[in-house]
């Protein structure tokens, strides 16, 4: 019955009765002015008003079978969609270059009377996001670009086109105590035309239901099949599923206090239900996130994850989200390389429109020295979320390391655009000022939003121009400060100071404790090059089981 009456409204049924109604009250009394003054029979009024009634139900048929487009009237069964815009109104197709079968789900507001929600909002359009992701066939805007819109009032067109989709979900969340009103709509992008819609009351018991039903009719306005089986709908005790919403949306603000609170609130979740996985595996996540801010930190952070990560996978070995981790523990801390490819690869067939993957594949690239590799799969993580800006910094990387210095610096200014404050943007943008030979703009470029990043590259400029005397005192307090969570950047300074013995002192504690700048930039660093013909270098890559990648791409740039 719902469906009837969605399908009413969208064929304007209901505007065309309301119209019609509206219009034959004005001719019947226009009528019966113009009658009484001109001394007309009585049966011509009559006669009126019985065509009026019996044309009532001829233009509602009218209205269900025909639609008025700018190429005349047609029957509604060939008119693919209604324009909403009028002829004289119509734009120039901005998504011609979108998917077709294309969608971004933009944050669901808060509507709930204290406005206290907005975890469970949050979480409730990260669910569905992950829901449609599963469908073959249909390309869905990663949780990145489609939150970056969020509390904006911007065009549907414009966040469409920005995100390069047809198609937009959007909604609102009311949560009074035990019950929920969720309401739902498909947009068409290009002609704000709501394919679907449709309200939800329901108890907090039945969410799960609800995210099943809103997927399931998204994926029909779309006209799509399903392959395989259906995407299943992962359910919880409620009350676990509720700590583990804020648990999300804690993580997502990367904070000490929030991952402290989003680590407490995960633990309590899976003692309420030792067997839900998706909260194993986002505890896994956060307990090394919350470890990473130092050596003894990591190491710890690196144990508690892999348990959680062993039980997130023992509970479903579907879960791409703890795919992911896996590769990424096994690529920054294990170095097990042909392990994390593995895995990572496990995790893109199962989640092939999560551009973090595609991320997480082109740093493991860059690890290994494969540059090209890097930049095409960052390529691919853009294509699927335009606005992630760990895919941009990751690109724009790897074309430094190449020597595109032009099109590293488009795409660091790019980044900028984004987030002005993203800690790569300056301290690269130094640095390809620096290849150039611009000393002045290289020096004077600011960088002071993020002091180790600011100290750290003003150090390396300052050594790479033989400002010895000025970098003496500020090494010294730079070390001091950062000796727990930076080694791997103090031996990169030492390098570039010509002291070899002082920067292997500082890899060596580096590769103790695991650090992750090992990985991240050994291979590919020019911070290291005055290193690379010491008869340490080799073995100290050797040990990470670099060394044939290291051979490779040393023999690469000899060919070239």
């Amino acid at each position: 019955m719902a469906s009837f009456f969605t399908e009413l409204k969208r064929r304007h049924v209901f505007k065309v009765a309301a119209a019609y109604v509206v219009t034959g009250w004005v001719v019947a009394q226009a009528a019966e002015f113009l009658l009484e003054n001109f001394s007309t029979p009585e049966w011509i009024l009559q006669t009126l008003i019985v065509l009026l009634v019996l044309g009532f139900p001829i233009a509602i048929v009218l209205a269900w079978a025909f639609e008025l487009t700018p190429d005349g009237l047609h029957l509604d069964s060939s008119v693919e969609d209604r324009p909403l815009l009028e002829a004289d109104d119509a734009q120039p197709d901005l998504l011609e270059n979108s998917p077709k079968q294309s969608i971004a789900v933009l944050p669901f507001a808060d509507m709930s009377p204290d406005h206290d929600q907005e975890y469970f909002s949050d979480g409730l359009t990260e669910e569905l996001l992950n829901l449609l992701a599963k469908v073959s066939g249909l390309h869905v805007a990663s949780r990145t670009s489609a939150f970056s819109f969020k509390g904006k009032q911007e065009d549907i067109r414009e966040i469409a086109d920005k995100l390069s989709v047809r198609h937009v979900l959007e909604g609102s969340v009311r949560k009074a105590g035990d019950q929920l009103r969720i309401t739902a709509q498909l947009i068409k992008a290009q002609d704000g035309y709501h394919l679907w819609s449709e309200t939800y009351d329901r108890s907090i018991e039945n969410v799960f239901a609800v995210q099943d039903e809103i997927a399931r009719a998204v994926v029909d306005s779309l006209k799509l099949q399903l392959l395989g089986e259906a995407p299943v709908v992962r359910e919880t005790n409620t009350e676990a599923y509720n700590l583990y919403l804020q648990a999300m949306h804690l993580k997502m603000q990367r904070t000490h206090d929030s991952l402290d609170l989003a680590m407490d609130y995960l633990e309590q979740a899976v003692e309420i239900d030792p067997e839900y996985a998706p909260a194993w595996a986002l505890l896994s996540e956060v307990y090394a996130l919350r470890g990473g801010s130092t050596q003894s930190g990591w190491e710890e952070g690196v144990a508690a994850s892999r348990k959680a990560l062993e039980r997130a996978l023992a509970l479903d070995t579907e879960n791409a989200g703890a795919w992911l981790s896996q590769g990424q523990l096994k690529s920054y801390y294990e170095w097990d390389w042909e392990g994390a490819r593995e895995d990572l690869e496990r995790a893109r067939r199962l989640a092939p429109n999560d551009s973090y993957v595609y991320v997480a594949q082109a740093r493991l690239a860059r690890h290994e020295g494969r540059l090209e590799d890097s930049v095409s799969l960052c390529d691919q993580a853009i294509a699927l979320d335009p606005i992630n800006q760990d895919a941009r910094s990751d690109r724009a990387r790897a074309l430094y390391y190449l020597g595109r210095l032009d099109e590293a610096e488009a795409g660091f200014r790019g980044l900028m655009a984004l987030n002005p404050k993203h800690h790569n943007v300056f301290g690269f943008l130094r640095r390809i000022d620096a290849a150039r030979g611009n000393l002045d703009s290289a020096l004077q470029r600011d960088t002071t939003f993020i002091p180790f990043w600011s100290d750290f590259n003003w150090l390396l400029l300052g050594y790479r121009y033989r400002r010895t005397e000025e970098c003496e005192a500020k090494l010294a307090a730079f070390v001091e400060e950062n000796a727990d969570e930076g080694a791997f950047q103090i031996a990169e300074i030492y390098a570039f100071a010509d002291e070899a013995d002082i920067a292997f002192e500082w890899l060596e504690v580096a590769v103790k404790h695991r650090d992750p700048g090992l990985t991240d930039e050994l291979l590919t660093t020019e911070t290291l090059q005055s290193l690379h013909d010491d008869a340490r270098w080799e073995p100290l890559v050797a040990r990470l089981g670099l060394l044939e990648a290291y051979r490779a791409m040393s023999a690469e740039k000899l060919a070239s």
